[in-house]
């Protein structure tokens, strides 16, 4: 959970970092979400799958980040593109500032939200059935 409130903090940084000497808070705290969440998530691939077949297990987990990846990546391009000028020589620049990625920031910040909600859900699910389990273990001794 924590993983996914830093990365909606980067997010929220790279909205309002209008001075680029500042952009180490968004690269900071993208670098600080992803050893969280890199941290972490082996422990939560082998509690959640078992420790037998954790690497590839793991290795599937490792995957979503590359195909994710490349599809923002991808999206941040066609918003760049849609905000820049083409100059005589063929080289791309945008004149909007921070207008130039506003709408791909936005799409991210949303899909953080949406990572932080299901994290917090699977949290609440596991919770239930953890007191489920404790309350039919009590019943039955």
């Amino acid at each position: 959970m924590l993983a996914s409130v830093i990365f909606c903090a980067a997010q929220i940084a790279a909205l309002n970092v209008t001075d680029p000497h500042l952009l180490w808070f968004v690269s900071g705290f993208s670098g600080l979400g992803y050893g969280f969440l890199f941290g972490v998530f082996p422990s939560i691939v082998a509690e959640t799958f078992g420790i037998h077949g954790l690497s590839q297990n793991w290795g599937f987990m490792t995957l979503s980040p590359v195909m994710s990846g490349n599809v923002f990546n991808l999206f941040y391009g066609v918003v760049f593109d849609s905000h820049s000028v083409v100059e005589p020589s063929g080289e791309r620049s945008c004149p909007d500032g921070l207008e130039c990625y506003r709408a791909a920031y936005m799409v991210t910040l949303g899909a953080c939200g949406l990572g932080l909600a299901v994290t917090l859900l699977v949290i609440r699910h596991q919770l239930l059935q953890r007191q489920k389990e404790d309350g039919k273990g009590t019943a039955e001794d």
